[in-house]
């Protein structure tokens, strides 16, 4: 059973007792019509007895029966044929001068009472009956046995009551009504005590689902909420409604190790106690695992910023009493301002999390407040965000132009990535996501999204040619060479136009293999280029051990012109000479103003690159009259 169905059963169980109820009110009530129905017809019955007296007897009845003795057995007689299972007894009394009852007639055949013998009434409603003159239904409630009821039924005559008709109704008829609906009211009995147990049993339930819930709920040691806490009580508030605080205490476990795990565990609750006590009551306190523990604190509460600059001197001046020691925390805070569009707690938890690893890496004891633009970094960076938005296929292509200086036009242009925030309204550029996916099935994703776009700008636009950015690790990853293949195998009438630019991180240690590599991806007359050469370990080794087309030279060695430009000069002129005498073509890099420009152009570097050209666009803002 967990937390969330048990309203539900609740709410089943209260139906199913309602039900229950109905149904016994229904069985009463149907057992009740059907007594109403019988005794309906008993009055019918007393009345046509009545009706055949009236008509045979002419006159006072009492007077009638004096006079004419031989008439009485056959009107008792006549009583009898009147009898059924249903009634035990049919009789005409009547009162004397005394106001004692007499019989007059007995529809016993077999045992009949004498005329004129005493009949003593056990109850006082034949008085009343004989008084107004009304038809009355009599429970016996004692001394009458064998009968269940009676129905007095008075005759009148000239409004005044010569007798009272009797008719018994046989205690077995009773049972035989009272009993018709018992099945029913049997199984409604089974059906009432199992609802009674199952009550008791879900009450039983309840409670010890409370004692369970309030024990996952709450932290035992410190009193603190538990993360599940934390995730109901924002199904029914907004996240952005509170900023959230990650706090670590550093290095915890040397409390522990020093002083004993009691020692280390009356330090948590005080500084729970004391978190609580400069946040009040209406923060959300929340221990994670250990010694790190989540704060949502009402905006209301001020600025993020300053609540954390507060909150991490108090806490870090705060002295804890070990053993008859003192000692003082070193915290770690993680905090942000939370943006009015955030979508859920898991968000808010991943940023705060990598925003907490980048201030241990830095050396700990700290704080950082995270503001908008920080927090779209990290969520950049976060797997899920990412995935999502290649699913979506929220993914496009910039293309960067390459100038020829000898024809003076773009001759090549450099493709360049980016995702897609719709949210922002902004392009997130690939230094924030590929580190993070790279390895995994969401980067093959990526890459075959980029590969699609290429080859459509390829055969849609004849006369262009693009280069396109593969890492180091891209070379060693089979399924994504595999698929590289495939798509140049698929295109191999453009695949001449392509250019693929290395990019690498790391010293290569298998020349050999990366030589394959290249062969294979120059089979349909692809270009290989060296990017960044000159920087990193893009190194003349290069030159030596693998087959390439073009040098793009680092752009840190262009803007070396500025600063230092003899010795950058000297350094760009022999490269320069060596790709000639290899026959090699270069690109300069970060080309950015006219300067640059003219620094490059008296070397004889003949293609260049950078924001003094063109900044990064869409294909058709540089190849709108491409053919």
């Amino acid at each position: 059973m967990t937390l969330k169905n048990t309203k539900y059963i609740v709410i089943i169980l209260a139906l199913l007792i309602a039900f229950a109820l109905y149904l016994q009110y229904e069985i009463s009530n149907n057992t009740e019509k059907l007594k109403r129905l019988e005794l309906d017809k008993v009055h019918v019955h007393a009345k046509n007895i009545v009706k055949f007296l009236k008509t045979e007897i002419d006159g006072n009845i009492y007077q009638y029966l004096v006079k004419h003795p031989e008439k009485r057995q056959v009107y008792n007689k006549i009583l009898n044929t009147f009898m059924s299972d249903e009634f035990k007894y049919i009789f005409l009394i009547n009162k004397d001068d005394k106001n004692h009852y007499r019989f007059l007639l007995d529809g016993d055949i077999s045992e009949p009472v004498e005329f004129n013998s005493l009949f003593f009434p056990k109850d006082k409603q034949y008085n009343e009956v004989y008084l107004f003159k009304k038809p009355e239904i009599i429970e016996h409630k004692e001394g009458v046995e064998e009968v269940w009821l009676s129905l007095l039924y008075p005759i009148v005559n000239k409004d005044k009551t010569e007798a009272l008709l009797v008719i018994d109704l046989s205690e077995a008829y009773g049972k035989k009504i009272l009993n018709f609906n018992n099945p029913m009211q049997e199984i409604v009995l089974y059906m009432q005590l199992f609802l009674v147990i199952s009550s008791i049993f879900l009450l039983g339930t309840f409670y010890n689902l409370y004692l369970l819930k309030k024990s996952l709920l709450e932290d035992k040691l410190t009193l603190a909420k538990t993360k599940m806490y934390l995730r109901e009580f924002f199904e029914v508030q907004h996240e952005s409604n509170y900023n959230f605080m990650l706090v670590d205490i550093d290095n915890f476990r040397l409390v522990n190790e020093k002083y004993g795990i009691k020692a280390g565990d009356k330090v948590l609750q005080d500084f729970v106690s004391e978190v609580a006590y400069r946040l009040e009551n209406d923060s959300v306190i929340v221990r994670l695992n250990g010694a790190e523990f989540i704060l949502a604190i009402p905006k209301k509460k001020g600025d993020i910023k300053r609540v954390t600059q507060i909150l991490f001197r108090q806490l870090s001046e705060k002295k804890y009493l070990v053993n008859n020691n003192t000692i003082v925390l070193s915290l770690s805070i993680s905090a942000v301002d939370t943006p009015a569009e955030i979508k859920s707690l898991l968000e808010i938890e991943s940023i705060l999390e990598q925003n907490m690893l980048e201030i241990k890496s830095s050396g700990k004891n700290n704080y950082v407040v995270i503001n908008q633009n920080v927090e779209n970094e990290l969520r950049y960076k976060n797997m899920d965000y990412i995935s999502q938005r290649l699913d979506n296929e929220e993914l496009v292509c910039l293309y960067q132009p390459i100038y020829d200086i000898q024809t003076d036009k773009f001759v090549k242009y450099e493709a360049l990535v980016r995702l897609i925030d719709n949210e922002q309204n902004t392009l997130i550029e690939p230094s924030y996501f590929v580190d993070t996916i790279r390895s995994t099935y969401r980067y093959i994703k990526m890459s075959r999204l980029v590969f699609k776009e290429v080859f459509s700008v390829l055969h849609q636009y004849e006369e262009v040619h693009l280069s396109l950015n593969l890492d180091l690790h891209d070379l060693y990853n089979e399924e994504l060479m595999d698929f590289i293949n495939v798509e140049l195998y698929n295109h191999r009438s453009v695949a001449h136009r392509l250019t693929f630019e290395i990019l690498e991180k790391h010293e290569i240690e298998d020349f050999a293999h990366v030589a394959l590599i290249f062969q294979k991806l120059r089979t349909y007359g692809s270009k290989i280029a060296i990017d960044d050469f000159g920087s990193g370990h893009s190194n003349y080794l290069y030159l030596i051990k693998l087959d390439i087309d073009i040098l793009k030279i680092d752009g840190t060695l262009i803007h070396a012109l500025k600063d230092d430009p003899e010795r950058a000069k000297v350094v760009l002129a022999s490269i320069c000479a060596l790709a000639e005498k290899q026959g090699y073509e270069v690109v300069a890099e970060f080309v950015s103003d006219s300067k640059l420009y003219e620094e490059v152009k008296a070397l004889g570097i003949r293609y260049v690159q950078g924001y003094h050209f063109g900044k990064p666009k869409a294909i058709k803002e540089y190849c709108g009259d491409c053919k």
